[in-house]
């Protein structure tokens, strides 16, 4: 007895289509028919177009792609008018290698074909995502961070000698346990008029694009309690003015990136930057200029702030071999800087400048901080804080103050502090920061 000859697949087709409608009720089968059957149309027609002696035309093949893309019986998204370059394979008239040999990429043939945004359109869409990411951070930053900005006119006059204590690059749970016992014990036996920390006080290794520090990259939300429990340990020996500035590391990128979306955000208790760094509760006031902190009409002005009108701080521009000298010879005037983590003054060498000195405070953290980027044994760093007097005349007496000798010690305006048997650095993790206890 003969063998039955098994239908082809186009046979089948024809006889679903053929059937009764009771069997054509199921529109799931009948749709993968019809997707099939074009499927099969597709490759008789490549398969002609490959033996062809003569090459479609650019506008054959721009037409197909577009017809594949409108196609309302095998394109689920015909209304958008999508297409991949796998369904141009299954259902195109012509090999896809056609398309490619003609137009490079499949994704710019969908660019003449209309079916893409063209290149000046995708540049136009980045810059304005750009523009609008500024223009959120800076709603935020005039809402949450501005109240607490000092402006100008704030600290214009200075009418008799001010002693400012200053502290910088901390760096969050990277901070010196010495240091800042020693710092804290000088707000409590010289009582300055004013305490600043100058810039870096956060690490924010969770929310840079930087390579992240094995063992030392800690939540955000736990290096924005350790800097609040640090604003707060001041405010415990301290009812003047304390100051604030960003640093690379701090409220600038910190308030930029609070706009955005990222999963580092979940474990934020709030968005608000002044409530996240107690800047409301513990009355601490910001010194900015040049960023989109700064206060309203001086975003563009030199980093930092111009105290009573004569002494510069920001957190440091200049690097290199002598930065406090570059940064008095740009500045033209008094001030300090941290950023370089080295301890340094320069005194002005001309008649104009003679009065005049730059200083560079070394650094609040410990040398962990710089082992990661620095490939020897040997930071080149120094630990400490600096110290301040300004003068109504406009002068100014100043020097940074350095942990030095064996055992640890700090020296500072007639009071020396050591660094005590039982103290130790403690793991970079959690609010360490809230047991340090000064002595009595």
């Amino acid at each position: 007895m003969a063998r039955k000859k098994k239908p082809t697949p186009e046979a089948e087709v024809d006889q679903f289509l053929a059937a009764p409608d009771t069997v054509r009720r199921n529109a799931a089968e009948l749709r993968k028919a019809r997707e099939r059957k074009a499927r099969e149309v597709a490759r008789e027609r490549q398969v002609l177009a490959s033996k062809s002696k003569s090459s479609p035309s650019i506008e054959d093949m721009l037409a197909d792609v577009v017809r594949v893309a409108e196609d309302e019986e095998t394109n689920p998204w015909h209304e958008f008018r999508s297409i991949s370059r796998r369904r141009y394979e299954l259902y195109g008239y012509f090999p896809v290698r056609f398309v490619d040999q003609q137009f490079g990429t499949f994704a710019h043939a969908l660019e003449v074909a209309g079916l893409r945004d063209q290149v000046g359109t995708r540049m136009w869409r980045a810059n304005r995502a750009a523009e609008s990411r500024r223009e959120h951070a800076a709603r935020y930053v005039e809402r949450y961070v501005h109240p607490y900005v000092e402006t100008r006119a704030a600290r214009r006059e200075l009418r008799e000698d001010y002693l400012l204590l200053s502290i910088s690059d901390t760096h969050s749970q990277f901070l010196c346990p010495f240091v800042w016992l020693s710092f804290l014990s000088a707000i409590r036996d010289l009582k300055p008029d004013g305490v600043l920390f100058n810039g870096d006080v956060l690490e924010g290794a969770e929310v840079s694009r930087y390579p992240k520090i094995p063992g030392w990259t800690r939540p955000l939300q736990e290096e924005l309690d350790f800097t609040r429990e640090m604003f707060r340990q001041v405010r415990d020996h301290h009812d003047g003015d304390l100051f604030y500035t960003g640093g690379n590391h701090g409220v600038d990128r910190l308030a930029s990136y609070l706009t955005q979306v990222a999963p580092s955000l979940a474990n934020l208790r709030t968005l608000r930057v002044d409530k996240l760094l107690g800047l409301d509760d513990l009355d601490v006031r910001i010194l900015q200029g040049g960023t989109i902190s700064s206060p309203v009409g001086t975003e563009d002005d030199k980093p930092g702030f111009l105290l009573f009108g004569s002494y510069r701080i920001h957190h440091g521009t200049r690097l290199g071999q002598s930065p406090a000298r570059e940064e008095l010879l740009a500045a033209g005037r008094s001030g300090q800087s941290g950023h370089v983590h080295r301890a340094m003054i320069y005194y002005g060498t001309t008649e104009a400048t003679e009065g005049m000195s730059w200083m560079c405070t070394p650094m609040g953290c410990r040398h962990e901080a710089g082992r990661a980027y620095v490939k020897s044994p040997n930071t080149g760093w120094q630990r400490g804080f600096g110290i301040a007097r300004l003068r109504a005349d406009g002068s100014v007496h100043q020097y940074p103050v350095v942990v030095a000798g064996s055992p640890e010690r700090v020296s500072v305006e007639g009071y020396t502090y050591v660094r005590p048997a039982k103290l130790t650095d403690p793991r970079p993790e959690g609010v360490w920061v809230s047991e340090v206890r000064l002595p009595r």
